[in-house]
C-alpha cells in the first residue's frame, strides 16, 4: 500500500481537521488518492516472475578462518511425509521424485527379443494336405462307375441311380438335369419329349441310334448346394470318360449353370461351342418345354443350333 498510494493529501486534511476543532470540522472530502508514477510505461510487457529458488534468507556468512576444505553436504528434505509404511515392500512409485524439482529417472524401455536365425541350409517343409479320393474316381468301367455311386453320400439314400441310355460311344449326348416323376427309366426316346428330339436332330443328319441321355442328378430333382453341385460336376467328368461322346447337349439355364458354374452367362453363350473338361458342349433352352413352346422350337432350330457350328447340316 505505501508504495502505490500517496496519502500525503489525506494526512493534511486529517491535520487541519484536528486543528480546528469540532465547531469548525468539514464535513465534505477535498482529498483524492492518487497512484504513484510506475517506472514501466502503461501496456509495456511485464517480465515474468522468476522462479524462486530455495535459498535461505539472510544467509550467514562462514568465518574465512574457521572454513572447511571439503564442506559436508546437507541433506535435502524430501516434500512428502516420511511414512515408509504404505511402501515397505513395493516399488517407488511413479510420481516420487529424489529431490525437490527434478524428476526421478525413468526405467528403461525393455529391448524386444531378437527373433531366432535360420541356419542357410534350413529350410521349411511344405503342409502335407491329404486329399481322399471317391470310389467312383477309382472305377474301372461305366458299371464299375455306378456301383460306386451307391456308396457315395450323394446317393446314399437313393433306391435306384439312373443310369446312361444309349450306344458305347454316342454322337451326341443330351445331358438333362435329372429325370421327370413318372417318367420310366431307360425309355427317355420314347417319351413326347425323346421323340421330338429324335426328330429334331435326325433333321440335322443324326440318327436315333446316334443318340444317348444321361442326368447330371441321378434321382428325383432337388435343391442342390454348391458343395454338391462340385461333386457332381466331379462324376459327370468320370461318367464322360467312359461315354466319350462327340458332342454333349445341355438343355435348360439352370443346368448350364450347375454345369459350368456362374462364371458365364446363358443368353450370351446359349447354342455357341464350349468345352467341358474336354468334351465338346452346347448349351440348348428346356427341352421340355420347348416339346409344347413352338417359339423354343424356333429359336433353337433357327439362331442357337446355326451359331454353333457343331452339326453337321442345317436347314
Amino acid at each position: 500500500m505505501p508504495e502505490e498510494f500517496d496519502f500525503s493529501e489525506l494526512r493534511k486534511y486529517l491535520q487541519g481537521q484536528m486543528d480546528m476543532g469540532e465547531e469548525d470540522l468539514l464535513l465534505d472530502e477535498p482529498w483524492t488518492l492518487t497512484r504513484k508514477k510506475s517506472a514501466v510505461p502503461a501496456g509495456a510487457p511485464r517480465p515474468a516472475n522468476p522462479m524462486p529458488q530455495m535459498r535461505p534468507a539472510n544467509p550467514a556468512p562462514f568465518p574465512q578462518h574457521s572454513a572447511p576444505a571439503n564442506p559436508a553436504p546437507i541433506p535435502q528434505q524430501s516434500p512428502f511425509p516420511s511414512n515408509p509404511a504404505p511402501f515397505a515392500n513395493q516399488a517407488q512409485p511413479a510420481f516420487q521424485q529424489s529431490a525437490f524439482g527434478a524428476p526421478a529417472p525413468s526405467a528403461p524401455a525393455p529391448r524386444p527379443t531378437p527373433a531366432p536365425k535360420l541356419d542357410a541350409g534350413l529350410t521349411i517343409a511344405p503342409r502335407a494336405v491329404k486329399k481322399t479320393t471317391a470310389a467312383y474316381e477309382l472305377a474301372d468301367s461305366i458299371g464299375a462307375f455306378y456301383d460306386a455311386l451307391k456308396t457315395d453320400a450323394l446317393y446314399a439314400r437313393v433306391a435306384n441311380v439312373v443310369r446312361y441310355e444309349g450306344p458305347e460311344h454316342p454322337r451326341l449326348l443330351i445331358l438333362l438335369a435329372a429325370p421327370k416323376p413318372g417318367e420310366p427309366a431307360g425309355a427317355f426316346f420314347q417319351s413326347p419329349t425323346g421323340e421330338m428330339l429324335v426328330r429334331l436332330f435326325g433333321s440335322l443328319g443324326y440318327a436315333p441310334d446316334s443318340l444317348g441321355v444321361t442326368y447330371f442328378y441321378k434321382d428325383a430333382p432337388r435343391a442342390l448346394s454348391p458343395i454338391l453341385l462340385a461333386s457332381l460336376r466331379r462324376m459327370l467328368t468320370k461318367e464322360l470318360s467312359f461315354i466319350a461322346p462327340e458332342v454333349m447337349i445341355t438343355f435348360s439355364e439352370p443346368l448350364f449353370y450347375d454345369v459350368f458354374s456362374k462364371g458365364k452367362n446363358f443368353n450370351d453363350l446359349a447354342g455357341t461351342a464350349l468345352d467341358f473338361n474336354g468334351t465338346k458342349t452346347v448349351s440348348l433352352v428346356d427341352a421340355y418345354a420347348m416339346t409344347t413352346d413352338k417359339q423354343l422350337k424356333w429359336l433353337t432350330w433357327k439362331v442357337h443350333i446355326p451359331r454353333s457350328g457343331l452339326f453337321t447340316a442345317v436347314k
